[in-house]
């Protein structure tokens, strides 16, 4: 999903795919397990250029990137999220180990879902290296990327007030405004189920955003909110669709 999203926005930089080893498209014994997962990677591969990177299961980690040291420049991304807009230009930014947007709605914290990295051997080598540490290198040389570009949270049009996103009390919150700038929107809608598992009627009507005409009553009908938050899940849904066959 991402993949097709990068390539119907003519990103430039290459893109690589880490993935279980058990899915390899070149794999000729017991051709129907994983036949879809395998049907997607050779997609992926031929339709949107991406570069295809078995794993072993002991392999993997969520920062594996910091060891692709074939590259000078990783931007990874959070698998719950779309990309609305390219970001290619954020491998100009100047030099640094880690850039990463701040977790705006959690004091002097750094949010994962968008991380840009400069790959290293020696970080990787380390057997405590989790969030602790990038955080620790972001202390020390990150660059600190703006999220009201770079991540936008989808619950974000849930809450009823907006200073942490905006970063003042005094500019006035305008949905359309706000998703029409924004590159990354990472959902966060919990307990609404992830992206990829379709959710009851029940379910969505009780975490979507509620708006309040003057009066403070509920707004049923001209909540723009909640029509902007519907339509990311409806999108998602119909690209879905369109690139993996599922809905």
């Amino acid at each position: 999903m991402l993949f097709e999203s990068l390539h119907h926005l003519e990103s430039k930089p290459g893109r690589l795919l880490m993935f279980p080893r058990q899915w390899s498209v070149n794999k000729a014994i017991d051709e129907t397990r994983y036949s879809n997962e395998r049907a997607l990677l050779y997609k992926a591969r031929t339709e949107y250029r991406a570069k295809l990177v078995p794993i072993t299961q002991d392999s993997f980690t969520k920062h594996l990137e910091f060891n692709q040291t074939q590259y000078s420049r990783v931007l990874t991304l959070d698998s719950d999220s779309v990309v609305r807009q390219h970001m290619d230009e954020l491998f100009t930014l100047p030099s640094a180990p880690v850039a990463m947007p701040c977790a705006y709605r959690l004091p002097a914290q750094l949010s994962s879902q968008l991380i840009l990295i400069e790959p290293s051997a020696r970080e990787w080598h380390r057997r405590d290296f989790d969030m602790e540490i990038v955080n620790a290198l972001c202390k020390e040389s990150c660059i600190v990327l703006p999220h009201r570009r770079y991540d936008l949270l989808a619950g974000e049009f849930r809450s009823e007030r907006h200073e942490a996103y905006l970063g003042s009390e005094e500019e006035g919150w305008n949905p359309d405004k706000v998703f029409a700038e924004a590159k990354f929107v990472h959902f966060s809608n919990y307990p609404h189920p992830k992206l990829w598992i379709a959710a009851s009627e029940q379910q969505t009507r009780g975490v979507w955003p509620k708006c309040k005409g003057a009066d403070g009553m509920e707004v049923v009908v001209g909540c723009r909110e909640r029509e902007i938050w519907l339509r990311i899940y409806r999108n998602f849904r119909e690209r879905r669709g369109d690139v993996c066959g599922k809905r």
